[in-house]
Formats: C-alpha cells, sequence, structure tokens
C-alpha cells in the first residue's frame, strides 16, 4: 500500500525546515495593552512557535508525551493571508518529528483514484493505515476550503453540481471524518494539518467540528519585520551600516507577508550590488521600490 502511495504522489518527502527558521518575536507590549476581554489580539510569530511545539511536535515526536497530553488533539487548521509561513511550519513539523507525510491536498489527489466513491474511500483508507503503521505520521490538506467548501446561492441559469462528482475535491470529506474517528486515538502519533488563505470560502460549521484546534497566521507585527528584514538581508550576504535604519523598513513594511519581505532582500541583493557592496554599503532607497512591486500576497 505504501509503494501504491508513494507512486501516486501521496506520500512525498518535504524540503526540510528548521521550526527556528519561522522568524518572529513575542509582541509583549501588544498582549499588554490589548484588552483580550473585549477582542484577542493577533498571535506573535513566537507564540505560533510555542502552540505548534507544545500540540503537534512533542504529541507526534514522544509516544511518552502523547500519551500524557491531556487533550485529544487529532487534526490542526492552519489559516490566514498567502505568505505568512503555513507551508513552512509544516515542513518543520515534518522535519523536526522525522514524520512520513501523505498529502490529500486537491491538487495532488486531483485524478487519483477517482472512478468511483469506493476507490476514494480506499484511498483515504490506505493513507490511515500506512500512517498508522509508518508512525509518526503528518496528514496534509492544502487548500481546506475545497474540500470543506462553503454553500453558495445558485445563480440564474446554473446546474445544479453532479452528486458524487469524481472530479471535486470534497470527495474525501465523509471518508476523513470516517477514518479519522477509527485510527487516531491517544495512542496513534497521527495529526492531520489542513492550510487554508481563503477560509471564508470554507464551511465553518464543518471546520469546527472536523478540526480540534485552529491557529491563525497573521502578517508579522513590527518588531518581527524589523527582525525579518535584518535577517533575511543577512543570510543574502548583505552589509548593512550600524545606522542602517531598519526601523523604517519595518514601518514601511506594515501588511506585507514574511514572503514578501525575503522576496523583496532577493530582488535587491543581485549578484551585481553584493559584488560592489564593498565600496557602498546599502541604501534605504533600494529597498522601496522592489518592496512596492511585491504583493502582500506572495505565496508560502
Amino acid at each position: 500500500m505504501l509503494v501504491e502511495l508513494i507512486q501516486h504522489n501521496i506520500v512525498k518527502k518535504l524540503p526540510p525546515t528548521n521550526l527556528k527558521e519561522f522568524i518572529g518575536e513575542f509582541n509583549y507590549i501588544h498582549s499588554m495593552l490589548d484588552d483580550i476581554k473585549q477582542q484577542l489580539y493577533d498571535p506573535s510569530m513566537a507564540l505560533i512557535r510555542q502552540l505548534v511545539t507544545e500540540y503537534i511536535i512533542f504529541p507526534l515526536g514522544s509516544s511518552l508525551v502523547r500519551n500524557r497530553i491531556p487533550e485529544h488533539v487529532r487534526s490542526f487548521l492552519f489559516y490566514g493571508p498567502t505568505g505568512t509561513g503555513k507551508t513552512q511550519i509544516v515542513r518543520a513539523i515534518a522535519h523536526e518529528t522525522k514524520s512520513l507525510v501523505f498529502d490529500l491536498s486537491p491538487s495532488t489527489i486531483d485524478n487519483q483514484f477517482a472512478t468511483s466513491k469506493a476507490t476514494t474511500e480506499t484511498m483515504v483508507a490506505m493513507v490511515f493505515v500506512c500512517a498508522k503503521e509508518y508512525q509518526p505520521s503528518l496528514i496534509y490538506i492544502d487548500e481546506a476550503e475545497k474540500i470543506w467548501p462553503a454553500k453558495k446561492k445558485k445563480k440564474k441559469g446554473q446546474k445544479k453540481p453532479k452528486k458524487n462528482d469524481m472530479t471535486n475535491p470534497n470527495r474525501i470529506e465523509k471518508a476523513l471524518s470516517k477514518w479519522r474517528t477509527k485510527w487516531i486515538t491517544d495512542e496513534t502519533r497521527i495529526t492531520i494539518v489542513a492550510c487554508t488563505s481563503e477560509p471564508h470560502e470554507g464551511n465553518k460549521k464543518k471546520f469546527k467540528k472536523f478540526f480540534d484546534k485552529t491557529i491563525y497566521f497573521p502578517f508579522p507585527d513590527y518588531t518581527t519585520r524589523r527582525l525579518m528584514w535584518k535577517t533575511f538581508i543577512t543570510e543574502l550576504e548583505g552589509k548593512l551600516k550600524t545606522d542602517f535604519p531598519l526601523s523604517t523598513l519595518a514601518h514601511i513594511s506594515a501588511g506585507y507577508s514574511a514572503g514578501s519581505i525575503k522576496r523583496t532582500c532577493e530582488n535587491v541583493l543581485t549578484e551585481f550590488r553584493k559584488s560592489k557592496m564593498e565600496q557602498r554599503p546599502l541604501a534605504l532607497a533600494e529597498f522601496i521600490g522592489p518592496l512596492s512591486l511585491c504583493a502582500s500576497t506572495m505565496d508560502d
């Protein structure tokens, strides 16, 4: 069964990523100023790392922790704008726990085991059987809004969707719920992680019913953006003067994702600029143009 899933690209190896590469700090000032009784503040990147470590990495990586964890956590939903690091965290989970990754994303299962309802259920069953046999296992679902879509009002002249349409990604929805209950217990080290950049396109009731916990991935706050600029520039062999206005860059990049900031640094730090850096260090103006061209909705 495992060989067949590998041949269909459902079992795959994700690029290795360390959790520490998800850059960010705790936002102490934000958490102290906001009244959490009135409105919850956005989680900081450091808080997201902490939640992922406690609820996913520790239980997956250690059978002892899995048996002693107080909550029965089987499935997680990561949601937030594109480019905020959801896919990066999934890669980090797989790398840190050395988990076998089963990809049931719509783009992966398209035309796979799609001849009938029975073959679709067989595919999902094979995933869970192999996941239990080769623990720890991570079942990954991208574009979760397509698996659990929201009901939309029918437009005039629009045809009714066919029942049991094998081209529709939500064909695995019932099978997932069925086999999750049967195979994921307090003893098994199997976790389902789904991601969505468009949670409004999904069915909220079904999300709440299927996922035990949700984690919101916001755009980075000021302190995290400042750290990102410094880290990405340094990693790309950029040289900054001590008086370089990193704070100004952090201010003008409000609302931009980590992906946008990293892409901006890559566009600025070309081989030509790096070769001339000893004669002339980087200037703030060199970043403003590429930053304005980078949309805040870049791929993870």
